[in-house]
């Protein structure tokens, strides 16, 4: 055979192939174009199902740790479901997990709405607010702080499973409302109490009696909180160096914070700016912070013992210890001082206490009202 005709009969089967192949290509795209799409094709069932199955199931996304306190939670209640479990946080699970999981908590988020319902101020969007569980104190409660641009802070406390607000300012713009106009009143009276002073106009007490009347309101405000103050602490204006006094909002009514040194002990007031009433007081020996012999020759084998500093915390708070309700005490180094810091409450009114755990001194007191 000639190579002429060999390379004819080549160029014939690379011919036909070339044919083959175009064939094979154009039957793939006519069957993917109507093969698949056709009723009965059992191969459509499969892609169908896939594509719906992401649909279906949008699993949240729980780290390993959660997922396994989760578990945890459920075997002291396997009523809760796995899927409300997830929603809450870490902290709240931990919590639910020591508490014996009774129930399931309303989240904190429904805790934040709840306050905010209360307090009237749901549909403000400046209101920032911060929530805390506490699911595992009694009763079980979220500790909500709601922040007004203009009115300040106000602290609720929810309940965990029922939403009910336990406590807190209901309706904080109404109250603040409602708070503003008592204070109009009060600035009438000086002229309204100025007709009698003519009556004893005879003599020459009238304007003496007339004068003290009209200087009394400039002194209810900041002087006069300083005053309570000063009263409470049991010291006198003179002796003391007042280093602030600012007028503040806090839970709905306004207040003066009032900070001043006699000596070398700080004193913090928080006063009630319309009745003068002390609200908070606080002491701070500043001395014992600075003396580092006195840290430096603290040693355990020496300290008093928590009996003799609950004592010492009683004594200055000039409170009997039946008179007390529950007392913490612990042990705790405070800028190099060991002392025992000690919590107790009488009435409606809660102590806190430092007392050196060498010495037994008093380092600081506070008072909430």
């Amino acid at each position: 055979m000639t190579p002429e005709k060999n390379n004819k009969k080549l160029t014939q089967w690379l011919l036909i192939a070339t044919i083959a192949l175009l064939a094979l290509v154009l039957g793939l795209q006519l069957w993917q174009t109507f093969g698949r799409a056709a009723p009965g094709n059992v191969e459509n069932v499969p892609a169908a199902s896939q594509a719906a199955e992401p649909q279906e199931s949008p699993a949240p996304a729980v780290s390993h740790g959660k997922a396994a306190m989760i578990e945890d939670v459920q075997t002291l209640n396997p009523g809760l479901s796995a899927d409300d479990l997830a929603a809450l946080s870490v902290e709240e699970l931990e919590q639910l997990w020591e508490t014996g999981a009774p129930g399931l908590p309303i989240g904190a988020s429904a805790a934040a709405a709840a306050a905010e319902t209360y307090a009237g101020i749901l549909a403000v969007d400046s209101v920032t607010s911060k929530t805390d569980p506490e699911l595992d104190e009694a009763p079980a409660h979220y500790e909500v702080e709601l922040r007004h641009p203009t009115l300040g802070d106000f602290e609720y406390k929810i309940d965990a499973y029922t939403g009910e607000v336990l406590e807190g300012l209901p309706d904080i713009m109404k109250s603040v409302q409602a708070a503003a106009p008592q204070e109009a009143p009060e600035a009438q009276t000086s002229p309204v109490q100025t007709p009698p002073a003519p009556k004893p106009a005879a003599g020459n007490q009238a304007p003496a009696s007339g004068t003290p009347a009209q200087q009394q309101p400039a002194a209810s405000g900041e002087e006069a909180a300083k005053n309570a103050a000063f009263t409470h602490a049991g010291v006198s204006a003179a002796d003391a160096s007042v280093t602030k006094c600012e007028l503040d909002w806090e839970d709905g009514r306004q207040v003066y914070d009032i900070e001043f040194w006699v000596g070398s002990t700080e004193y913090d007031y928080e006063i009630d700016a319309s009745t003068s009433a002390v609200l908070k007081s606080g002491q701070d020996w500043g001395g014992h912070h600075h003396s580092g012999g006195a840290s430096a020759a603290q040693q355990p084998g020496s300290f008093i013992g928590e009996e003799a500093a609950k004592s010492a915390a009683l004594t200055h708070a000039g409170i009997s210890a039946d008179g007390a309700g529950y007392i913490r005490c612990e042990l705790d180094e405070d800028d190099g001082l060991w002392v025992y810091e000690i919590e107790f409450q009488t009435g409606a009114t809660e102590y806190e206490y430092e007392i050196d755990a060498a010495s037994g001194a008093v380092v600081k007191a506070e008072q909430d009202h």
